[in-house]
Formats: C-alpha cells, sequence, structure tokens
C-alpha cells in the first residue's frame, strides 16, 4: 500500500533558481512508479484539492485508488485498524501543513508493524510555538504542542527556573532548551515507539533557519528489516 495522508493536487508549484515551475506531486509520482503500488490511499480535506485528486484518479483508472476526504488523523488511525498487517506492508508519506499530526496517530502507526513512515517534521512551528518564558504559552498553543508530542514531559528538557531571580518572586521558568535540543527530544520520542527511525534530515530556509525535519520510521520489529529500510532510508536522505 502507499499511503499519502496530505496528498494535494498531484502537482507541487516550486521555485528552480528564482522561476517558478510546476513539478509531479507525491500522488502523481506514487501512482507512475514502477512496480506499481497494488492500492493507494490519497487523504484530504481541502475541497479543490480533492476534486484535482479525483481527476487524477480518473486518468489512472487502471489503479486501485481510494480518496479520503477527511482529517488525517482520523482516516490514518481507520486505515490502520482496518487492515490485515500480516500480510500487507505499507508506505506513508506524512508531511502535514503544520503541526497536524497527533502523537495516538503515530502510535497507530507503528502499533501495525507494517507500515514504513516517512515524516517531514514541523521543526519551525515547534520552536515558534514554544514561546520563550512559559507564561506566554496560551492555553492552545500548549495543548497542540502536547497533541504533537504526546507528553508533558517537554516542558522539563525545554523549561527551567530563570538564573537571577526577579526581586518580585512571581518569575516564569523561561526556555532554555535551544532548537537543536528541541528536535533531538523529538527523536527520541519517535525512537521511544518505532523499532528503527533514522537521524533527521534538517531542510532550511534560503536565510539558512530550519524549517522541516525529515524522518524515516520502521514499525516492523524485525532487526533485519529494520537494517535494510534505514539502509535504503539514509542513502535517499544523505542525497537528498
Amino acid at each position: 500500500l502507499y499511503i499519502d495522508a496530505f496528498a494535494g493536487t498531484g502537482r507541487c508549484d516550486i521555485k528552480v533558481n528564482g522561476s517558478a515551475t510546476s513539478v509531479d506531486g507525491s500522488a502523481r509520482i506514487a501512482l507512475e512508479a514502477q512496480p506499481g503500488f497494488d492500492k493507494l490511499y490519497f487523504i484530504e480535506m481541502d475541497d479543490k484539492k480533492h476534486r484535482s485528486l479525483e481527476s487524477l484518479a480518473v486518468e489512472h483508472k487502471n489503479r486501485h485508488v481510494t480518496l479520503i476526504k477527511d482529517d488525517a488523523n482520523i482516516a490514518l488511525r481507520e486505515i490502520c485498524s482496518s487492515n490485515n498487517w500480516k500480510n500487507t506492508r505499507a508506505v506513508l508519506f506524512l508531511d502535514p501543513y503544520g503541526m497536524n499530526v497527533e502523537w495516538n496517530t503515530l502510535r497507530a502507526i507503528a502499533k501495525t508493524q507494517a507500515i514504513d513512515l516517512w515524516y517531514l517534521f514541523p521543526y519551525s512551528a515547534l520552536y515558534r510555538q514554544a514561546a520563550k518564558s512559559a507564561d506566554r504559552l496560551a492555553p492552545e498553543k500548549e495543548t497542540a504542542i502536547t497533541r504533537l508530542l504526546g507528553t508533558d514531559a517537554r516542558k522539563e528538557k525545554f523549561y527551567a527556573p530563570p538564573i537571577q531571580p526577579s526581586l518580585f518572586g512571581n518569575d516564569s521558568d523561561v526556555r532554555t532548551a535551544s532548537h537543536r535540543e528541541m528536535l533531538d527530544f523529538v527523536t527520541s520520542r519517535l525512537k521511544e515507539i518505532f523499532p528503527a527511525t533514522t537521524e533527521p534530515k534538517i531542510l532550511k530556509q534560503s536565510t539558512g533557519a530550519p524549517l522541516f525535519a525529515l524522518y524515516f520510521a520502521v514499525s516492523n520489529p524485525n532487526r533485519r528489516a529494520c537494517g535494510i529500510a534505514t539502509n535504503i532510508a539514509g542513502h535517499i536522505i544523505k542525497n537528498l
């Protein structure tokens, strides 16, 4: 199986040497891959993008395509629970638009012991939302980060009391973790639920600021399977 949780339209607009151009997106690439996948799931909530996927599916009538218009977390957990993973393997491409992916969804993926995951983690979104002062972290942002990482333990990792307390004694904890230390915490969390996880490939903006972190994670607990999969993934990541 091939599963694309934020499938888009099948086309992707990018800039090459400062000029805008359109290239094949993940959904179209997956449809045209050889040897072909037995079944493809495309998940997309946006109406316009979903209609584009419908047209794309018509272009490939010979392929077994399932289109899902739903929240990616709900759709992925349904796919994970409804398939017989004893005789099925899958690759999942997870490139959310922001902090959309819930930790419980990642747990469901790992539980299948059959899905290889490419996860484009929203690195910049995490450190932007994690305010430098703990008391400035809005409740909705705190909830979003907890949903993303699946634990409140990151508070102890990210924050500490100020070195120099104020005279008024009402100091808030301050963020002491660097951007890289925050990402290291994410990596350690993924390694807790997946038998094998590569070190992240950091993708940067033109300014040099980190934007995303690309992970590859294997849910199959077999050591030989983990070794083969991570070797292949490592070669791909190295050449990005």
